[in-house]
């Protein structure tokens, strides 16, 4: 995924991403195309990286526990696949961050850090 490309928007906005892919459809109709394929992996792999984060917290057993970060870690490359797949799309754009935005919300994330027990 290159994060360095831009694109300019309908409004004249500069962001990260793509143009739309020409692999993608114009208006959606009842078929179901690509974008909606990728979007049902997507949304699939978000809910079972959920479930199996709860199930490695919970855990009793190493042996399980450790078979199941493997599966857990397999999922979240399969989601970092589709992201990216559609990022390629021109699915997703993002906004450009200033280095000032990007400190804050770094600072205000490691701010959090100290609220944890045991610091």
């Amino acid at each position: 995924m290159d994060t360095k490309q831009t694109v300019i928007s309908e409004t004249g906005v500069e962001k990260i991403g793509k143009r739309v892919s020409n692999k993608l459809p114009k208006e959606k109709d009842i078929s179901i195309n690509l974008r909606d394929k990728l979007n049902d992996v997507l949304l699939s792999e978000k809910h079972n990286l959920v479930t199996y984060q709860i199930a490695i917290n919970e855990v009793i057993n190493e042996d399980l526990k450790n078979i199941l970060i493997k599966n857990r870690n397999a999922l979240q490359s399969l989601h970092s696949r589709c992201f990216n797949e559609l990022f390629d799309l021109g699915e997703y754009q993002a906004e450009i961050a200033t280095g000032p935005q990007i400190t804050d919300t770094a600072n205000i994330f490691s701010n959090y850090l100290t609220q944890f027990p045991n610091q």
